[in-house]
């Protein structure tokens, strides 16, 4: 379901590959640390669901948005890992 490219933007090195189906991929970012799942579904207004957890350790992961596209959910994970790594401040 992942085009080459998708895979690729996914598998790059700011990312730490945990977990890979043909339905979604589990990162974790080499930044923050944080989990995150990418999945794509194929019948949905938005079809990237986005979910993030701070820690490994953590039992369940959270609904942290949506994209149209892979490349626009890894652009919002940098977006978060910079606004964590500033203090969870907006950067101006």
């Amino acid at each position: 379901m992942f085009t080459a490219r998708e895979r690729t933007l996914l598998t790059s090195p700011y990312f730490r590959l945990i977990r890979q189906t043909d339905d979604f991929f589990e990162v974790q970012s080499r930044c923050t640390k944080h989990c995150w799942i990418i999945q794509k579904l194929s019948d949905d207004r938005y079809p990237v669901q986005i979910y993030h957890k701070h820690t490994k350790g953590t039992a369940y992961y959270h609904r942290h948005g949506h994209a149209n596209t892979v490349s626009s959910a890894v652009r919002q994970i940098k977006s978060h890992d910079v606004w964590q790594l500033n203090g969870r401040r907006v950067m101006a």
